[in-house]
C-alpha cells in the first residue's frame, strides 16, 4: 500500500463538505457493493442508531449488483447515504473520511483473499470492524495491528456491539488508528516491502555461498 498516498489526514474534509457530512460521525463503506459483502449488517446497525445516535451516518461508498437492492432497503433510513465511487485520486479523501471503517464479508470468503482496503484503512488511520471468519488472514491482521475489532460473520448483533463499542469510545479508537498506521507502515509500505526482498535476496546469496 502506497503509505506515502495514504496516510493520516482530517477528517472534515472536502468529500464531507460536498456530500453534507460535516459534524457527523462517519461509519464508512467504501468498496464493492455486491453479494459477496454482508452489507445488510451496515443496514441493520443503522435501524438500531436512527434514534439512539442521531449523529451517526452510513455511508456505502462504491457501486455493483447488490447496490439496488439495497438502497431499496435502506429507502426508510435517513441515517444511510450511497455515494458513487470516487475517482482514485480521492481515496485518501474518502478514507480519511471515516470515523470507522467496515469490511464485512459473508462466510466463507474471508479465507481466499484479504480486501486490499484493509491494508488502505491502515495507512489512513483509521480503526476497523470486520464480519470475518475466525482464523482467517483479515482477522490476524487486524489482531496483530491492534487496529479494531473481528466478529463472526453474518452476526448482526455482534457487529452492532463492536461499532458501538468503537464509536462510544474516541480514545480507544484513536489509539487503534494509530497502530494500524504504525503496523502497515512496518510490514506493507513500499520501502518495507523492499526490505524484505532485500533480506530474501541476501539470505538466497549467503546460502548458495555456503553450498560452495
Amino acid at each position: 500500500v502506497d503509505t506515502n498516498a495514504i496516510r493520516p489526514a482530517a477528517r472534515e474534509n472536502s468529500y464531507r463538505e460536498q456530500y453534507g457530512l460535516i459534524g457527523k460521525t462517519v461509519v464508512m463503506y467504501a468498496g464493492n457493493v455486491g453479494f459477496s459483502q454482508s452489507l445488510d449488517l451496515v443496514l441493520d446497525a443503522a435501524r438500531s442508531f436512527q434514534t439512539i445516535r442521531p449523529d451517526v451516518v452510513f455511508v456505502i461508498n462504491g457501486g455493483g449488483s447488490a447496490r439496488p437492492d439495497l438502497e431499496r432497503e435502506a429507502s426508510s433510513l435517513p441515517n444511510v447515504r450511497f455515494i458513487d465511487m470516487q475517482p482514485i485520486e480521492r481515496l485518501p479523501e474518502v478514507l480519511a473520511a471515516g470515523d470507522l471503517h467496515v469490511v464485512p464479508l459473508r462466510a466463507g470468503l474471508a479465507w481466499s483473499s484479504v480486501p486490499s482496503k484493509l491494508y488502505s484503512i491502515l495507512a489512513a488511520g483509521r480503526p476497523i470492524v470486520a464480519s470475518v471468519d475466525a482464523g482467517t488472514e483479515v482477522e490476524r491482521t487486524i489482531e496483530r495491528a491492534g487496529a479494531g475489532i473481528a466478529v463472526p460473520p453474518d452476526s448482526p448483533v455482534e457487529f452492532r456491539a463492536a461499532v458501538s463499542e468503537l464509536l462510544d469510545d474516541r480514545e480507544r479508537s484513536e489509539r487503534m488508528g494509530a497502530s494500524g498506521r504504525l503496523f502497515v507502515e512496518r510490514w506493507a509500505s513500499p520501502a518495507a516491502v523492499a526490505e524484505s526482498y532485500e533480506n530474501l535476496f541476501a539470505e538466497l546469496i549467503d546460502r548458495r555461498r555456503s553450498q560452495r
